[in-house]
């Protein structure tokens, strides 16, 4: 009678885990969905649900990423989109989300928000951890403008330019 009763637990077990494996790539689908049918609060609705209630799924970085992109672009609230775009990271560093989102998370801070202190930092721990990756001379360019005005930009790339030779 033990032996058929854990048995009965550990199938349930097993049972519950992978449910919620497949729970959390169909709540992924049905808020992609939601998305392509321009339907961004309940996307975000099912995002984020993914996030807080299956956040060791793989789904689970690519959901919080989708929901700071959300924030950005449909709710205007940038400094939450700015906040999670850097949760991705902190949560899920070994995620391909997670460098993409510190990037964008500094860009904010930086281009939006005009937090040049937490951009600096952000762009600084960006250089640090994904120093080969495909944004980092992107990431570097903009550590070395930071807090310039468009004119003072224009101006050192002008300056910068090699000379014009005359015909």
């Amino acid at each position: 009678m033990k032996t058929l009763f854990s048995l009965l637990v550990i199938t349930a077990v097993l049972f519950a885990a992978c449910s919620s494996g497949s729970d959390s790539g169909e709540l992924l689908s049905k808020a992609r969905g939601f998305e392509d049918d321009e339907n961004p609060a309940d996307a975000l609705l099912l995002y984020e649900q993914i996030a807080r209630d299956h956040p060791d799924a793989s789904e689970a970085p690519e959901a919080l990423f989708r929901s700071a992109a959300l924030y950005y672009n449909h709710e205007k609230d940038l400094l939450k989109a700015a906040t999670t775009y850097e949760l991705v990271c902190d949560k899920y560093p070994e995620s391909p989300f997670a460098h993409r989102g510190l990037f964008f998370a500094a860009f904010t801070y930086a281009n939006e928000l005009g937090n040049l202190d937490r951009a600096r930092v952000a762009y600084e721990r960006y250089l640090a951890e994904y120093p080969d990756s495909s944004m980092a001379e992107t990431a570097r360019f903009e550590l070395d403008n930071l807090g310039k005005s468009p004119e003072e930009l224009l101006r050192s790339l002008q300056d910068a330019a090699p000379p014009v030779a005359d015909e």
